[in-house]
This record gives C-alpha cells, structure tokens and sequence, in this order.
C-alpha cells in the first residue's frame, strides 16, 4: 500500500504541471532491496526471469529523466526501459561495494547533477548444484590431468542464475591426493595414486563449499556445498627416442631379438596397456600383447642388398596404448621408435701435395678438389652441405690458415651460395712451406630432419656440438707455397723533370717493405729490352712511359710490377712586352702581347691586387663582371708542374693615357614658340667648348655657331654630336645632345556671338582643345585666370598649352553681343519675354516674376542697372525693382502698401535695361491667389 501511495503522489504532480526547479535536484531515494533476485518474475510468466524497474521500483517516470549506471554494469541495463536484469550482475552487495549498484536520474533541468539517486542492494546467491547421482553421491565427475573449475559443477539455465562470483571456496576435507586451488580460487586439482589390476577405474571424492557474502537488510551469507569425483587418468608410459649407428648393425650388436616392454625402451606404463599391431608396417608386433622385434631384420629390409646404401636414416614407430574406463578422461599412448643411421665412408687426398707460387694473384683456391671420396656400387658418398661440414688447420710454417672458410655459425635463409665446404683458400704473399689441413664431416648430415648447424669439431656443451650415435668422419688436406724474387709493387704518377737526363728506374718502384731482386729485366710494350738506367730523348711536350720489371725465381715463379712516369718540359713564360692603350677603350688580352711560346698554364697578377684565374689576362671595358685595366707592371707565372718544381715569369708593362673630360650626355624640352637654341649653352659648366657640333640627325637647323633654328623642325626629338679630338691614341671625345621640339596646334575657335540676355563669360566659348590659355594681347605673358562677363566688341586670345607649358601660336577672337531686337547671323532674333503670369502658391511654377531663367535669359547679369516697375490697373505703382531687390512675388514693395499681399487681377511692368542701346520693355501679366 505504500508503494501505490508513493505512485499515486507521483500521478498527481503531473496532473498539476508542477515545474522540477534546480533545488530539487541530487536527491537521494531509499536503497532497492532485492535480497532473493532468484525468485523474481518481471513479466509474470511463472518462470523466475531477475528483472526489476527502476522507474516503478523508484516512483518515477520517464517525464523526469533517464536512470544511468556505471559503465561496467551496462550489459544489465537497458536506460531506454529502465529494466535492469539483476542475473547478469555478477556480484552480490557487501559492505565494500554497497555503491557499486548506483543509479543516477538526470534530466534537462538538473543538467550534470542528477535529478535522483538510489542504490540497488543485491542479496548474497550461491547457485544450484547439480543434482547429485551414483553410488559417490557427486554433482560431477572430472579427470586428474586437467584443473577442475567448481562452478561447472553448478545449474546455469533461463530459469536459474549463475551463482554471484564474489563467493569463496574451502575443501572439506584432508586428503593428501587434494593439491590446492588454482589462483582464481573456483579450480582445483588432484593427483590420483596409480594401482594395479582391479578396479580398472582408479578415482576419488571431495566435497567442496562455496559461500557468497551479504549485507543487511538481506542474509549475511548464502553457501552451497558440492562433492566432485576425481578419476585418475591413464598413462602409458615413457620413451624416448631410440638412435642407432649402422656401424653396430654390422658389428652384430642387435642380430638378437629385443623385449620392447624393457625399461630401456619403455618405462614406467600401466600394465593394463596393449601393442597396436595395426599400426606396425614392418610386421614385427603379431598381435596384442607381442612386444619383441628384431632390428637387424629391419637393417637388411632397408639396405634391400645393397641398393639402398644412401638410406640417411629411418625411423619405425611402436605403439603401447592403455584404454581409458572413465568418461571424463582419455586414453594415453605412447610411441616407442627406433631410428637407424647411415654411417660415413671414409674419404683421402689421393695425390701428392699441390706447389703454388705465393705471388700467384689472386690466390684463390679451394682445398675439397684435392679430396676423393668413396665410392661403392653406384652410390658416391661426397659429403659437401656448409651446415655439417667444416674445415680447420692442422699446421702451417707462421701458424695462419690462410683464410680457410669455414662452417656459418648459424642457419642462414636462405643458404649462402659462397659454399663454404669448398676449403676456399688465399695464397697471395703467404709464408713459403707446407700447410696441413682437416676437412670433416658431421654423421647428422646423412639424416637432416631441419636446417641445422653442426660442426664436426664441437665437442659437448659447445656451441653446434651435434649428438649422433656415429662418428664424425675426418680426413687431411696437405699444400706447398712456394716463394718468389721480390720484383716491387705497381708503380704510377711519377713525375719527373727532363733536367734530370736520366733516371734508376728500380729506385722510381714502390714495394712492400721488401728489396727488390736485382736479377729482373726492365721491358717495354713492344718487348723490348730497357736498361736500368734510363736516358731521357728529347722532348717536345711532357711525354708518359710504361715499363715492366720481370723476375722469375729457382722453383719457376714469376713477379712482375708496371712502372708509369711522366717527363714534364719546363714552364715557359714568354718574353716581356709593353703597349700603350687610352683609358675609355681599355680591352686588351695580356697573353696576345707575349713574345716567344709561353705556356698556357700560367696566371697574371697586376696593379690594385689585381689576379687572373687563368693565363688570358682578360679586360673589357664592357663586362661589368672582369675587373678595370689599371697602368702598371703586370707579371704573367708559369707555375711549375709535377716535375719541375720552378716556375717561370715574364712582364707586361702598361701605360694608359687619358683623354679630355667631354662631360655627360644633355637633353632638353623646347617649345617651338621659343625660336632657337644655342647648343653651347646646353654643356656642362666644366665641358671645355673647343669641340664642334655635328647634326648627326641631318636636320639642316644647326648652325656653324652650334645655334638650332626651330622654324622648320615639328613635334620630334633631335640629336646631335658634341666631338673633342684627343691625344693618340685616344679616339675622339663625344657626348650627345638631344633636343625635343614640343609643337602645339593652334585651338580653332568659331565666330563668337551671343544674346546680351544670355550674360555669357570667357569659359562659355567653345574650344576644340581641353588644355589652352587665354590671354587680353598678343603679347601678354599674364593668363586670364577668372571668368570674365563678355562684351560686344571685346578681343582675346587663346594658345593651346601642355603641362611643361609650351604654348602653340595664339589665335585672336573677337565677341560680338547682341542687343534686344537684334538678330544672329543665322536670323535668330535676340529678344526677351517674361512671363504672363505669377502666382504665389509654393509649387514652384511661376512663384515670383523670374529675372533669372536657365538657359533663357540672366536679367542680373545681363542689365546689372535695370529698373523695374509694376502697377496695378489703376495706375498705381506697388512694385519698384532692381539686381538689389528681391523678385517680385505677389507682395508689394512700395511703403504706402509694403508687405501688402496684392489682390488677383492683371498688372504691368515697364523694364529698363539702362545699358547701352537697349530700350524699354513693357507688358502685362496675370496675379492669381
């Protein structure tokens, strides 16, 4: 009833929209406790499931939030129902992990803080045991070779859980058989005592407790107890393998038949066990309990009369099985093998000793072709894999091996294809005298079962030592080195100076530390017989020779070594020499003025540190990357070469005269208007004027005085040559002059004439020309820079101008204004018409009596003197006007009425422009309100 009270509170604060507010928040419910989770039955089938809610056990609803629990308990959790599946967690609840079962509601509103918490205390569950059976009373059996885990012992099914995990185990008893649990605590194991015969089945029984902590308000602890069989398992025995040399075979160590029941053979099997004779190919065992073989039966099978004496080895294979009684354990085997070893044939180095020359290059040579295995029927026993051969030295006149190679240390993959077994020797520069070596084989290497390294000199516990019922196999290998006269070493890069004249052409070789045989001959390529002493022929250019020095030996060896040397002519510098060049043409090549035949490989070095990376000696003026010739002693050096150490010089005297300073080139802008120019006056203050012009561009301006006439020239630029002459062997000192020649078209201006009413100024004429001056005479030098009111009868003149100010030739206007009632020359007649009516209203339609119209007429400006009169019908004047006062606009101005706003009605004005010739004007108009 308290349940459904706590529901119904539930229903009632939603039914009133009561808001959840942050206070609310992180607050604990009372624990959910499910002491006997085997009994529940969430859906009400009749079958116990372990499901609870956490919205119906908490009174809550999904409306306010989501129930979470830590992550490691997720697979019993479904947040989206709130079904929580209490089998699938694996732990009851105890004092220490009271909060582990936790449960967060969180919501919107609380955000990270949970809305409500609650714990799940889970009562203690020591599982079903398997229902117990036979005359042992056990709940399982199991098998004394394997751990036996407790918890097999147990029910598991949809219907019944699994016991919690977080019990403990304890034996209940004190057998000595009881060998202690495994480190999960849940397995055990036991070893079972062997007896003979009867009762086939050798087992025993222990009963075991499992108990699984609780908490208040559930029980304290829940156990249950089980009783296991332990059934001993079976054995058939030991054996190892069982290796045989063919050397005993045929010495009649096993002619007798053999008990493979013999501990040497088989030890330590149940006697319940029995051969398998089906297994047998050779046909040894004839039934059951048949257990003798004979192996050298089995010998003579596999030799098959001599035509298989290459057998390796062969393994047979006996089979002893003891036959398990129990379910719970297997039946065990054993296999007794023999393997039986093809021994090694002897092999011998069949011919005398080899005599090899020390000098004899490259030296190689390799000691197994000196070796002749045996050979039986057509089988050859040549014993040759790297992994089970090796080779070592027996004596040597300096205690080295000459560089045998040897067996690899370790397996290789794949195998090295330098064949190691081969006895690879160098004999180059050895100690003369006899070398003895051993080449053995190891017996593994008829029967390789794996790649494997076995060395036929290892003994026990060495590293490769290979175990084998046969012996190795060893045979020696002997050699003679013989010496040589010592002839010296390949010799080349000699260099040497035809001032020597001659040369000892043994003491040019270089050796080893040895003294070289004098009983050699010196020969050339074609042969030919050179003495020791060599005189050097005339050259003309450095010159290489080769030659060969040969020794032949008492035993017949021969030593020769190649002599290369070079003669080198000496350096040669050339003869002095001296030239005078100008300074602004200072291009010269130093070696061009050398006497005699300098050599070319020679180098400058000159005035201002100046040095040449080759023999050229190179200047010119117009490479900005090699350096400036400078007057002086310049000092050509022939290094010396490889061989002729001393070098050679020769001197280049250079004089430099300098011609006059001419100055820079000038350029100047002149406007055509300007008339001339006198050339002179374009120099440099410091350029001497003893030079003349040249009108390199022919124009035909350029006067003897250096005076340019611009009459004829146009819009161009001009050049001409300003030429000094200088001292030899200087050329001609010149600069330029150009001249450009800025020549403006005249504007074209039409025939000005206008209405007096239109008050047109100077900027109002139309020119064809955007930039251009305007000026009041022909010869005025001041622009008229404001905007003048034009008159009849004015003149002006106008030039087009650019932004350097040149001007074109001025053209002269004249204006012509016309008065009211005069015509255009086109008929057009200059009059003027106000309007006919005015009327005051704000639109800004004929508001006032327009004095000013665009486009029409400008009474102010036109007339600045005119009068204006307005009267009524009457007669009487209301208005009185001038460029002082504002327009007329309805109102009058006059002081009888002033401010008066006039009446509607017709009304006339008289206009008097007062200038010149212009008469009055007179006319009516309409005032309308």
């Amino acid at each position: 009833m308290k349940y459904i009270s706590k529901v119904s509170i539930s229903i009632i604060v939603l039914f009133v929209n009561v808001q959840i507010t942050y206070s609310q928040c992180n607050q604990a419910l009372p624990d959910i406790n499910k002491c006997n989770m085997e009994n529940i039955d969430f859906d009400t089938d009749g079958d116990p499931d372990g499901i609870i809610n956490l919205y119906t056990e908490t009174g809550t609803t999904i409306t306010d939030g989501v129930w979470n629990i830590a992550p490691e308990f997720n697979i019993a959790f479904d947040p989206a129902t709130g079904n929580l599946s209490m089998w699938a967690l694996q732990n009851s609840t105890t004092v220490a992990t009271q909060n582990d079962y936790a449960f967060e509601l969180k919501n919107a509103t609380c955000g990270d803080t949970p809305f409500r918490t609650v714990r799940l205390i889970l009562g203690p569950y020591s599982g079903v045991a398997l229902p117990r059976s036979g005359t042992l009373n056990v709940n399982a059996q199991g098998c004394d070779s394997e751990t036996f885990d407790l918890f097999t012992a147990f029910v598991q099914d949809d219907k019944i859980p699994p016991p919690h995990r977080n019990g403990t185990w304890t034996y209940n008893g004190t057998s000595p058989n009881f060998r202690g649990f495994n480190d999960k605590g849940s397995g055990f194991n036991a070893i079972i005592p062997y007896q003979p015969g009867l009762p086939r089945v050798d087992q025993e029984t222990f009963e075991f407790t499992y108990r699984v902590p609780g908490i208040t308000p559930c029980s304290p602890f829940e156990e249950t107890t089980v009783r296991i069989a332990i059934v001993r398992q079976v054995d058939s025995g030991e054996s190892g393998p069982i290796i045989i040399c063919e050397d005993d075979l045929l010495a009649g160590v096993y002619d007798v038949d053999i008990n493979l029941r013999d501990d040497l053979y088989l030890l330590n099997e149940d006697i319940e066990g029995v051969w398998l004779p089906d297994l047998d190919p050779t046909n040894q065992i004839s039934d059951a309990q048949d257990s003798q073989i004979n192996l050298r039966q089995l010998y003579n099978t596999l030799i098959d009369g001599g035509n298989n004496l290459r057998f390796g080895c062969e393994s047979y294979e006996y089979k002893y099985m003891v036959e398990q009684r129990s379910g719970v354990c297997a039946n065990d085997t054993t296999t007794v093998s023999f393997t039986l070893y093809e021994q090694l044939r002897p092999f011998i180095q069949p011919n005398a000793p080899p005599k090899i020359c020390s000098n004899l290059i490259p030296g190689d040579f390799e000691l197994f072709d000196l070796l002749e295995f045996t050979a039986e029927g057509a089988f050859n026993f040549k014993y040759n894999d790297d992994y089970y051969v090796n080779w070592n030295v027996v004596s040597s006149p300096d205690g080295g091996d000459l560089g045998v190679s040897k067996q690899p240390s370790a397996v290789e993959n794949p195998r090295p294809a330098d064949y190691r077994y081969r006895g690879k020797i160098n004999t180059h520069l050895a100690t003369p005298g006899i070398y003895v070596f051993e080449y053995a084989v190891s017996p593994t290497i008829n029967c390789q079962s794996q790649p494997e390294i076995c060395n036929p000199f290892a003994s026990p516990g060495e590293i490769n030592y290979c175990e084998h019922p046969c012996d190795i196999m060893s045979a020696q290998v002997t050699i003679e080195i013989l010496p040589f006269e010592y002839a010296g070493e390949d010799t080349k890069d000699i260099s040497l100076c035809e001032s020597l004249g001659q040369v000892d052409l043994r003491s040019l070789l270089n050796t080893n530390g040895s003294v070289i045989s004098t009983t050699g001959v010196w020969t050339n390529p074609a042969g030919d017989i050179i003495d020791n002493t060599f005189v050097f022929p005339n050259l003309s250019s450095n010159q290489t020779f080769v030659f060969t020095y040969t020794t032949t030996s008492a035993g017949g060896c021969v030593e020769a070594a190649n002599l290369t040397f070079t003669i080198y002519k000496e350096p040669n510098a050339g003869e002095d020499a001296a030239t005078t060049l100008c300074s602004d043409n200072l291009t010269i090549t130093l070696f061009d003025l050398l006497g005699g035949n300098p050599d070319t490989t020679g180098t400058w070095e000159g005035p201002f540190g100046y040095t040449s990376s080759d023999h050229l000696g190179t200047f010119d003026i117009t490479n900005d990357m090699l350096p400036v010739l400078g007057a002086g002693n310049y000092l050509y050096t022939v290094p010396g070469n490889d061989g002729c150490s001393t070098a050679d010089t020769s001197t280049v005297i250079i004089t430099i005269v300098e011609p006059l300073t001419i100055g820079n080139d000038r350029s100047e802008t002149f406007c055509k208007t300007d008339g001339s120019v006198n050339l002179y006056s374009l120099l440099d203050r410091d350029t001497p004027r003893t030079g003349i012009f040249e009108d390199t561009d022919n124009t035909n301006a350029l006067t003897t005085e250096g005076i340019v006439q611009f009459e004829t020239l146009t819009n161009n630029i001009y050049n001409f040559r300003y030429v000094i002459t200088n001292t030899q062997p200087c050329d001609q000192s010149s600069l330029n002059v150009s001249i450009q020649i800025v020549d403006l078209p005249i504007p074209v201006v039409p025939a000005q004439e206008f209405c007096i009413l239109d008050a047109k100024r100077l900027e109002d004429i139309e020119v064809d020309v955007l930039n251009y001056n305007w000026y009041t005479t022909l010869e005025s030098n001041t622009p008229i820079t404001d905007n003048p009111l034009l008159y009849d009868n004015q003149v002006f003149y106008i030039a087009t101008v650019d932004t350097d100010n040149c001007e074109s030739e001025r053209l002269k206007v004249d204006i012509d204004i016309l008065n009211i009632g005069e015509r255009f020359v086109n008929g057009e007649l200059c009059t003027l018409d106000f309007q006919d009516g005015v009327s005051p209203n704000g639109d800004n339609q004929n508001d006032t009596f327009d004095l000013l119209i665009d486009g029409v007429y400008n009474i102010p400006e036109a007339f600045p003197d005119f009068d204006l009169k307005i009267y009524n019908r009457y007669g009487s004047i209301v208005y009185e006007g001038n460029s002082n006062t504002e327009e007329f606009r309805g109102e009058s101005n006059i002081s009888v009425r002033l401010g008066d706003d006039l009446p509607s009605g017709t009304y006339f004005y008289i206009f008097t422009p007062n200038f010149e010739n212009n008469l009055p004007i007179q006319g009516s108009f309409y005032l309308s309100r």
